[in-house]
């Protein structure tokens, strides 16, 4: 997606809209209470479980009023319609099995639907999935150009309905009577209710009211407050008032329609309606004809039958979209809806009628745009950094291995046509942070060459009999297999994390991460091996190093260095560095990004040269919240002419309307920047060059969420490494100081991201951020295991005392530790460099991490292993 454009959405799917729909909208105060409690938890503890605290909640209250209600009580969920699930006795247990299973249905059914009419909508490869057993429902459309218009298709319900209409004649003395009391309500508006209603405006007795845009809320919850409810006289006891669908030049006409004594899920209904489809008439004016099922006719006959003469209301999703008079009654199941659509909302509105209603109401609660612009910039950089890193890989290992590096670089080839056939195979969406997957794999995969190179310049310089024996021995458990398995195994399992905890472009990422680890992991065995003996039975020689290294690679190798006697220097720098980052923490804060704190941010290119301070102070005048302006976080976003501007500005607010509220006062404040109109800055098209490159919406429980996610995921992958170690090295001392070490890394990186964000913005705390910070994590540890593997070996073959052992493994680990390092280190810069301003944050947080794992797996991890066995031999 943020390689071609479009937009990525999380979907709530309503557990308490479904738990209304149960008990057939039931009004009782206790049960209306307990979702109300739910709610309050949900937005405490996005984790909370609805439905298990909505029960205990429900059990609560009926305990403190004192009242004999259950659950199973007919006026809940033991209705009419669950009557073959639920009876008087039925358990709260019972019913809370029950209930899941309805949940659940439903939000399968919802899943369906939302992909039939995406389907309908024409798009190559949307991706459609749940997010991990959740209510929620992740979205990614690439190449998408009318935002809003997908955005509609998929939050409409499709709830239509047939109903009766009041005229203005039987609701004009209502509004007369409640004239006097809204005045004293005082809505600081000095104009009347009448007034406002516009009614010498009014051409047809059929709408009761035509309303200007800013009024509309005021005069909803009026008509929907207590007090005018009470107003109302026994004939007009089941009136509904409801707007029309057209914005009539910012006027919008109010309908009064007349509900059915059993609520409006019982009157005629879309669930009647087998297909629809649009036809012209006479003068080219466009209609959508609905066909009705058999029930469905016969209610249609009986409902034009009775309101011969009278008007009736079309309403979808409680909105009127038209009300026509019944001239003669239908009795074949057909009609038609005017409504002067255009032809792609009558192609929208036949497609969510023909695909069915929604079994309860969506709410898009995240979403991220990416305009073409910015797509087409991505795909440049991604494909330069990704060239330009293979190149470096390519030349680096020929020279520094001569022939058999010129083998390893052939691997890397089929590495890649792996990758993306399983990826095509898999109808696997590539993401930018999926292609830093790629190229990261890539950079880890020729670790396990060099591991297999390196063990064979050691049999060698040992002298084993003959060169194929050197070869044969270095592919076995015994050689260097057992290291590439524990390092790849750790590293995939943080991999494993990431995707299951991850959702969107970390998914993406951990997807291509955990395919090339076992792609890689089959090349540099299987096909190294064979290209190794087919250049030895052709050729009967082969060098593994080059005269130039030579010199620089003996002194690596033959590097006797005691580095345990420098361990308390090691222990001081770490703790410095650990004390001062823990420091920074509390005093300087973090700059946490959109997923951690929710809010909403805007891409959005310039004409000139900006000062994000001005553009700050310009906004924070429009963003009045609560009396208080809000202060958007403003910095430059790669040109100077380009910002990225992050606002918490009315994030808790659920109206539909607050996005583009919230565009119009942005672009009418910055309107002197902008010499286009609103709908050419808010649109995000191809080769734009003023207005709105993308947009991201984050809300406040997504974020709870996401921190929740992000803790969970670090504290698994530790538990998961440190229970691999234990396993496989059958010493808790290992397991401890690869965990320390872990650590030690993690609080660094974190220190480093907390001290400098002043200076530097690019350090941010978001998704990207963990992904990164788990990446470092399978790093380190695979870089840590290496070293114990050594230390391991050299303990089986010689009698050398712990603290000897433990140095002759940190050295003999020396030259595949510098070489892994440095090319993990140069393919990151690469792509820090040329991948574009997406990545800065993801590649400079890997740089430090890798830096300082490399550092802790030599000088932190083996110290802390001789400390223990040390304390252990004293005791």
């Amino acid at each position: 997606m943020d390689l071609k454009g479009g937009i990525s959405m999380i979907l709530d799917i309503s557990e308490k809209d479904l738990l209304k729909k149960f008990t057939e909208n039931s009004k009782n105060f206790i049960f209306l209470k307990a979702l109300e409690n739910a709610d309050k938890k949900k937005k405490e503890d996005p984790n909370a479980d609805y439905l298990s605290f909505f029960i205990h909640s429900f059990n609560q209250e009926t305990k403190n009023q004192k009242l004999n209600l259950s659950l199973s009580s007919p006026i809940l969920f033991g209705n009419q319609s669950n009557i073959e699930n639920i009876d008087s006795n039925s358990s709260d247990s019972e019913i809370e099995r029950f209930l899941r299973k309805k949940i659940e249905s439903s939000i399968i059914s919802t899943q369906n639907i939302l992909r039939s009419r995406i389907d309908r909508f024409g798009i190559i490869q949307p991706n459609i999935q749940r997010i991990k057993n959740s209510n929620r429902i992740l979205i990614e459309l690439s190449g998408i150009k009318n935002i809003d218009r997908i955005k509609n298709i998929l939050e409409k319900k499709a709830e239509l309905h047939f109903l009766e209409t009041y005229n203005f004649q039987e609701i004009i003395s209502y509004f007369n009577a409640i004239n006097k009391l809204y005045e004293k309500k005082h809505y600081g508006i000095k104009k009347s209710f009448i007034d406002l209603l516009n009614i010498p405006l009014i051409q047809s007795s059929n709408s009761v009211g035509l309303v200007h845009i800013k009024y509309k809320k005021i005069i909803s919850d009026f008509l929907n407050s207590s007090e005018a409810i009470n107003f109302l006289p026994y004939h007009l006891h089941n009136v509904k008032f409801l707007w029309g669908t057209k914005n009539l030049d910012n006027f919008f006409q109010l309908f009064a329609i007349k509900i059915n004594d059993e609520g409006i899920s019982s009157s005629l209904n879309g669930d009647m309606v087998t297909h629809a489809y649009k036809s012209f008439g006479p003068l080219n004016e466009m209609s959508i004809n609905i066909k009705m099922n058999q029930e469905g006719t016969k209610k249609w006959k009986i409902f034009t039958e009775k309101n011969m003469g009278k008007s009736i209301a079309i309403v979808l999703d409680n909105l009127v979209y038209t009300v026509p008079v019944v001239q003669s009654v239908i009795p074949n199941g057909i009609s038609q809806i005017y409504g002067h659509f255009s032809v792609q909302e009558s192609n929208d509105l036949i497609n969510v009628l023909n695909t069915g209603k929604l079994p309860t109401s969506v709410r898009i609660i995240q979403t991220n745009v990416i305009g073409p612009y910015l797509g087409n910039k991505s795909i440049q950089r991604g494909i330069l950094s990704f060239f330009i890193a293979l190149f470096f890989i390519f030349i680096w290992m020929f020279f520094y291995y001569s022939i058999p590096g010129l083998y390893a670089d052939v691997i890397l080839f089929f590495n890649i046509i792996f990758i993306f056939g399983i990826l095509i195979s898999m109808n696997t969406v590539l993401t930018f942070p999926g292609i830093a997957g790629i190229i990261l794999t890539l950079a880890m995969s020729m670790d396990a060459n060099i591991l297999i190179y390196e063990q064979i310049k050691e049999n060698i310089k040992n002298k084993v009999n003959r060169l194929t024996t050197s070869i044969n021995n270095s592919y076995t458990l015994q050689g260097a297999l057992s290291s590439i398995i524990d390092g790849q195994i750790t590293t995939l399992l943080c991999g494993i994390i990431l995707f299951y905890f991850g959702i969107g472009p970390i998914r993406g990422f951990a997807t291509t991460l955990i395919i090339g680890i076992m792609v890689s992991m089959f090349t540099s065995i299987c096909l190294g091996r064979l290209f190794l003996e087919w250049h030895l039975k052709k050729y009967k020689k082969i060098s593994f190093r080059r005269k130039i290294f030579i010199f620089v690679l003996d002194n690596i190798q033959n590097v006797k260095y005691d580095f345990l006697s420098k361990r308390k220097w090691s222990y001081i720098i770490s703790c410095i560095l650990i004390i001062s980052s823990i420091l920074s923490f509390f005093l300087k804060g973090f700059n946490m990004g959109l997923d951690f704190v929710g809010g909403r941010s805007y891409v959005i290119l310039f004409d000139r040269k900006i000062i994000p301070e001005k553009i700050s102070e310009i906004l924070s005048k429009t963003f009045i919240e609560n009396g208080k302006p809000s202060f958007p976080r403003i910095q430059t976003f790669g040109d100077e002419n380009q910002l990225k501007i992050v606002t918490k500005y009315k994030i808790w607010e659920e109206n539909n309307q607050i996005d583009e509220i919230i565009l119009k006062k942005m672009f009418f404040a910055l309107k002197t920047y902008f010499p286009i109109n609103f709908e050419d800055f808010k649109n995000i098209k191809k080769n734009k060059s003023l207005g709105i490159l993308s947009m991201e919406k984050v809300g406040p429980v997504v974020a709870q969420d996401m921190i929740h996610k992000a803790f969970i995921s670090i504290i698994v992958s530790l538990i998961g490494i440190f229970t691999y170690i234990f396993i496989r090295f059958k010493k808790w001392q290992f397991g401890l100081g690869a965990i320390i070490s872990l650590i030690h890394d993690s609080i660094i990186v974190l220190g480093i991201f907390s001290f400098f964000h002043g200076k530097f913005p690019v350090l941010e705390i978001d998704q990207t951020f963990i992904a990164a910070l788990l990446t470092i994590i399978g790093y380190s540890i695979n870089d840590t295991v290496i070293v114990y593997d050594k230390i391991r070996k050299i303990s089986k073959k010689t009698s050398f005392l712990m603290k000897e052992t433990i140095n002759q493994g940190i050295c003999d680990s020396l030259t595949r530790t510098i070489n892994t390092s440095l090319i993990t280190l140069l393919v990151i810069s690469i792509i820090f460099l040329f991948g574009g301003k997406i990545l800065h944050s993801f590649m400079l947080a890997l740089f430090i991490g890798i830096s300082v794992g490399t550092y802790s797996s030599i000088f932190i991890a083996p110290s802390i292993i001789y400390d223990c066995f040390k304390q252990n031999i004293k005791k």
